[in-house]
């Protein structure tokens, strides 16, 4: 799903995607030179155990929020992360699956692994 960044107003704008048993889907709205995006991301993702190497299946329920900015963004934002685009359009696809690549580079214990003491 693709906005044009120039057509996003103040108005809060929902939205929803739904693919590969992903579910990404809340609101967005413009904000001065960004667009909040305040999203949950659902998912059973499959990774592996860091420590022993096995694969398991990772139940991913979580709360995103970010900001978009048009273009390159110099500064720091404490309260939330900054995703830049820079053809006019905010993706969403795009978010999502920057978000799942970040996921899966997260460090993932199994249960089994998490309930040994090293």
């Amino acid at each position: 799903m693709r906005v044009d960044f120039k057509k996003i107003k103040n108005k809060t704008n929902k939205f929803k995607i739904e693919k590969d048993g992903t579910k990404f889907f809340g609101e967005f709205s413009k904000s001065k030179d960004f667009v909040d995006i305040k999203g949950k991301l659902q998912k059973n993702l499959d990774v592996i155990c860091d420590r022993c190497g096995k694969d398991f299946l990772l139940k991913v329920d979580e709360e995103i929020v970010l900001k978009a900015h048009d273009g390159v963004f110099k500064g720091y934002l404490e309260d939330s992360d900054v995703v830049e685009f820079y053809d006019g359009y905010l993706d969403f696809d795009e978010i999502l699956n920057s978000e799942i690549e970040s996921i899966k580079l997260d460090y993932h214990l199994c249960d089994e692994c998490k309930k040994e003491k090293i």
